[in-house]
């Protein structure tokens, strides 16, 4: 079984497999499609933290984990890992920042550096079951001018 992450709006959450627990302040108050199997607040950032930019964020967030202690932040995850195995599950973090999009990060992916730098171990997102709707720049070939074709009257 593995340790992944990912955001609550991810649609592969609905298909089995996956043992989803929310590590956000708070909730989704939209309808999921599937069950948030646990909320672990220890994970979660602090309320404050939320207006800070990613350095001074990075900082607190890690030294939130650090106040609780790598052994018991370990056993967190390692509880959480082993009712998502007994259920043949990959266990899921779960927060909602779109982090496909460029200017998205969230704290999710610092708990999994976190992660790998105290146990070696390598947390992945889950792959979105859609594509990001990101819009594009248009190319000149894709263009509506492009398509056109200027025609004289006379």
């Amino acid at each position: 079984m593995a340790i992944l992450t990912g955001r609550y709006s991810n649609k592969r959450l609905k298909e089995d497999g996956y043992y989803p627990v929310g590590i956000s302040i708070g909730k989704p108050r939209f309808p999921t499609g599937y069950e948030i199997r646990e909320q672990c607040y220890a994970l979660a950032p602090k309320g404050f933290m939320l207006k800070m930019e990613f350095e001074p964020y990075k900082e607190a967030y890690f030294q939130k984990l650090e106040d609780i202690g790598v052994d018991k932040v370990i056993g967190i995850v390692q509880r959480l890992e082993a009712r998502a195995a007994d259920e043949g599950k990959d266990l899921v973090l779960l927060c909602f920042e779109d982090i496909r999009k460029p200017d998205q990060w969230c704290h999710r992916t610092l708990f999994a550096e976190w992660w790998l730098a105290h146990t070696g171990e390598v947390i992945e997102e889950l792959e979105e079951a859609e594509p990001s709707k990101e819009k594009k720049p248009k190319t000149e070939a894709e263009s509506p001018e492009a398509k056109m074709e200027q025609t004289s009257l006379f």
